[in-house]
């Protein structure tokens, strides 16, 4: 009996010791680990890793120059495009099955919004919080966003003030917190 409890204690000690070496010693699988943890949610992406991670997921399809640029007056909020860009990977994987473009997950969406609101422009709040919510149909983890004040976003908070070198600024606009 205390030969059974010994092996089960030696065991367990072995497989949690055999985890922490993997998820804290710096290596390929531990590295791995963590991304995909951030990617569901379970740990959060700092405001680095978001910037890092929306200029890695987006410069698959756009150049970098297309991000910077983009405008209000050319195209929605951000909120909105990151919505549209989940929908688009769904098509774009539906149609072509020689692609496989890895769908966004709602943790990584979120990080990317944020992202580009940071440091490009938040034009939320230039367009109807009625007509954000229909843009973005039944996406929970973006709408939840949508109804966060900035101020508790936490990248856009962290990189507030930080703009991206190269992107456009029209008018002033995005830099105001304001709410229709």
């Amino acid at each position: 009996m205390r030969k059974g409890w010994i092996i089960a204690v030696v065991s367990f000690a072995a497989v949690l010791g055999a985890a922490v070496l993997i998820v804290f010693v710096p290596n390929v699988l531990g590295r791995e680990i963590i991304k995909e943890a951030k990617a569901m949610g379970y740990i959060a992406y700092t405001p680095e890793e978001a910037v890092a991670l929306a200029y890695e997921r987006c410069s698959t399809c756009h150049t970098e120059e297309k991000m910077l640029r983009y405008c209000s007056r050319c195209g929605p909020p951000f909120i909105v495009v990151a919505h549209f860009m989940k929908k688009y990977t769904e098509i774009t994987n539906a149609q072509n099955k020689g692609i496989n473009l890895k769908q966004y997950s709602d943790a990584e969406i979120v990080a990317i919004a944020q992202a580009w609101n940071a440091m490009i422009g938040n034009w939320e709040s230039d367009w109807p919080e009625k007509d954000l919510r229909k843009l973005l149909d039944q996406d929970q983890a973006l709408i939840d966003l949508l109804a966060t004040p900035v101020e508790k976003r936490p990248i856009e908070t962290a990189l507030k003030g930080k703009q991206a070198p190269g992107s456009y600024q029209r008018y002033g606009l995005g830099k105001s917190d304001k709410k229709p």
